[in-house]
């Protein structure tokens, strides 16, 4: 085997965060912890995604003062829109989780976001506030789940 082939073998996997958006709002709120790895994960070379559904859920008209701090923060995110082939694999995600309707809905998309990045083959991790729901839409897939 080539010098070249070894070194694709033992080729770190490529790191993604995947936020939910207890996740964002935290950040946007100033929480330590979130603005951290905001400003850290470029520096590692790890991406931060989330779906725009997400970006919906957690935006909130009420903090028109930290709307800077709101573009801010997307600016460093890249928003994956909801497209055919994540409403696919979120169904299928609902449908093996055995839940469904409204209350699952983003939820499904992200875990479908965060499913689609393993699947490219990143270590994906995903933060969120609801550590369960998610995990029963990621079994199976090869994806860390992380409290916020």
């Amino acid at each position: 085997m080539s010098r070249t082939a070894r070194a694709r073998l033992h080729r770190p996997r490529q790191r993604v965060f995947v936020f939910d958006s207890e996740a964002l709002s935290k950040a946007v709120q100033g929480d330590r912890e979130m603005a951290a790895l905001i400003k850290t994960a470029p520096r590692l070379d790890i991406p931060i995604v989330t779906s725009a559904l997400t970006t919906l859920e957690a935006w909130d008209p009420r903090e028109a003062s930290r709307q800077a701090l709101w573009n801010w923060t997307l600016s460093r995110i890249r928003v994956v829109h909801t497209d055919d082939q994540v409403i696919a694999m979120a169904r299928d995600m609902l449908k093996t989780a055995g839940l469904h309707g409204h209350k699952y809905a983003i939820d499904a998309i992200l875990a479908a976001v965060a499913g689609q990045e393993a699947a490219q083959g990143a270590e994906a991790t995903v933060f969120t506030s609801d550590t369960d729901d998610m995990n029963q839409l990621l079994a199976g897939h090869s994806v860390r789940v992380e409290k916020v």
